[in-house]
């Protein structure tokens, strides 16, 4: 499985399980909102005072780092809304909704 290409949901649900076989207690609390921005911040160290260029430079040559962060981030975000019982694919189209709603009115203003 682990070669597999999975769904949002399919991802959710692999998070889900691993929890459970590795019986980690999967009930809310404040440590996967932390490990959530340690991961961020981890990767802003990164970029963080540089030009425009030097971080394009830096990512395209250490595209792995990012790689990495985003995966522990999705897993993290994985067990956060399993945690929580978000199913993550229902809120980013709700939320997908939204901001498309939001931004085709600014869209429209700007034609008026």
């Amino acid at each position: 499985m682990a070669d597999e290409g999975l769904s949002i949901k399919e991802a959710q649900e692999f998070v889900r399980d691993f929890t459970r076989k590795n019986k980690w207690k999967d009930v809310p609390n404040i440590d996967k909102f932390d490990h959530l921005h340690e991961e961020l911040i981890e990767m802003s160290k990164h970029l963080r005072y540089k030009s425009e260029k030097e971080r394009i430079r830096f990512i395209e040559k250490n595209r792995q780092i990012f790689a990495d962060g985003i995966g522990d981030l999705f897993f993290a975000l994985c067990r956060l809304s399993n945690q929580l019982g978000i199913e993550i694919e229902d809120s980013f189209n709700y939320v997908k909704g939204s901001i498309l709603k939001k931004y085709k009115c600014k869209e429209e203003k700007k034609h008026e």
